[in-house]
């Protein structure tokens, strides 16, 4: 293996390799950061609304699932923790259980509604950037491909059931 050279000076050639992998760091869709900063501000924001009010949805629509499914399991935990306190009135263990189900509910929906919205609007971006709109130009090709992405993901998003 060759030794590190410390203090020796690269070729011209490597010279011109670094200049265009350095790019990639500063470019997003070949765009130049400082000049596109407006266009990826307000695509940003909007996507990032969007996408948010399709987590949300997909949330009010799983939790109510999820509860159903998890009811018996919550029920039967929350009872043997519960059992051991006999000053406790029924009605407030009841009302112990009905929070738990809904924390539960709460907790798996959200996580599914983050990695499904996650994973559709990924995939619609990819599909999108790399195939649909592949001979577009670099701005039109990220404006139509984030912007979609995340307008498909809060129109599918409100009518899931």
């Amino acid at each position: 293996m060759p030794a590190a050279n410390t203090g020796a000076k690269f070729s011209n050639e490597e010279e011109l390799l670094l200049q265009d992998f350095s790019r990639l760091y500063w470019r997003i869709h070949m765009m130049d950061l400082y000049s596109s900063i407006p266009i990826f501000l307000i695509i940003t924001l909007a996507s990032t609304y969007l996408v948010a009010m399709a987590y949300k949805n997909t949330k009010f629509i799983l939790k109510h699932k999820i509860a159903v499914k998890r009811e018996e399991a919550v029920t039967r935990e929350m009872q043997k923790k519960l059992a051991e306190d006999k000053k406790m009135s029924k009605k407030e263990k009841d009302e112990r259980t009905l929070w738990k189900k809904n924390e539960v509910a709460d907790y798996e929906a959200t996580t599914f509604s983050i990695f499904y919205n996650n994973a559709l609007f990924l995939a619609i971006v990819i599909v999108a950037s790399f195939y649909v709109l592949r001979s577009f130009a670099p701005t039109f090709n990220y404006v139509l491909s984030v912007g979609s992405g995340a307008g498909l993901l809060w129109l599918f998003s409100t009518g899931t059931k």
